[in-house]
């Protein structure tokens, strides 16, 4: 019967532990598995964020300012925001141009409307 017990309850506190929702410190880098992407966002005051989404040699422009986007609504969690591109935009013709560039990150500011 004591078996039965514990054969019952691990289950239950493995599936509590693994639902706990860490915190990721203020600009610590982060993956999001989904776009493939990383990137780096900090609080700087209320309703201000700055987002970094890190360029890598395979990731592709698109890519980046598809999660910026999206990324900036998860913020915000609403639309009306603002969106401050502050480096890494990169030319139509700079892959052809410079191959072997290292292109910036995609850096921008995001301000969400008032609450």
């Amino acid at each position: 019967m004591n078996k039965l017990k514990v054969l019952t309850l691990l289950p239950l506190v493995m599936l509590f532990g693994c639902a706990q929702n860490i915190e990721t410190p203020n600009g610590a880098s982060q993956w999001d598995f989904d776009h493939e992407v990383q990137f780096k966002q900090t609080d700087l005051e209320n309703g201000k964020h700055h987002l970094q989404v890190i360029a890598k040699q395979n990731t592709e422009f698109s890519k980046l300012a598809t999660f910026l986007m999206r990324q900036s609504l998860r913020i915000c969690k609403s639309y009306g925001f603002k969106i401050e591109v502050l480096e890494g935009v990169e030319r139509f013709d700079d892959k052809l141009s410079f191959p072997n560039m290292i292109m910036p990150s995609l850096s921008a500011n995001i301000e969400c409307p008032n609450p």
